[in-house]
């Protein structure tokens, strides 16, 4: 078994910095204590003893171009690769992980399956809650507001805790203890 590699997907720059699409980017900043530009990966890459983290510079919708060439780059079996992302359709604060499934409408998991050309992608969906009644893409690109923010944050201790679980004794063992 492989190092661990853990993608957040999210938008780079200060424009989407806080929005509920970069649930993602803010889980791998909480694993990570820096990160360095990796051109050849086309993301910011945190290395530890443990594992990997990355947050792709390719924007959301493009995320698979840099899921790919994260992959190549560490020789990576798409088994020891997470990818973590916001999810419209999860309840604010609850985390999910899978082995693999569909994107569930999500633009950048759909990008990571068809350029991977697998839909087993083991992933971590991070509960942002969507209103039903709202636009999907305004409601994902909007900042959190101050009370809903405190609740990611829980969320995202919780998610930190959940990858070291997972790092140490796999996604099976995970699901059975998280989900």
């Amino acid at each position: 078994m492989g190092k661990k590699i853990i993608i957040g997907l999210g938008n780079p720059g200060l424009k989407y910095r806080k929005t509920r699409h970069n649930a993602g980017f803010l889980l791998a900043d909480a694993l990570a204590g820096s990160f360095k530009k990796d051109k050849n990966c086309a993301a910011l890459v945190s290395e530890d003893e443990n594992y990997i983290v990355a947050k792709p510079e390719t924007y959301m919708n493009k995320s698979g171009l840099a899921v790919k060439k994260i992959v190549k780059k560490y020789n990576a079996d798409i088994k020891d690769i997470l990818i973590a992302y916001d999810d419209f359709n999860l309840s604010r604060g609850k985390l999910r992980i899978r082995p693999g499934g569909s994107a569930g409408g999500h633009n950048g998991l759909q990008s990571v399956i068809d350029t991977l050309d697998t839909k087993r992608i083991p992933r971590l969906r991070l509960g942002i809650g969507g209103i039903a009644l709202r636009n999907k893409i305004e409601y994902v690109l909007e900042r959190f507001g101050n009370r809903e923010f405190k609740e990611i944050k829980d969320m995202i201790i919780e998610a930190k805790r959940l990858i070291y679980y997972y790092v140490k004794y796999g996604i099976a063992d995970t699901m059975n203890k998280y989900n």
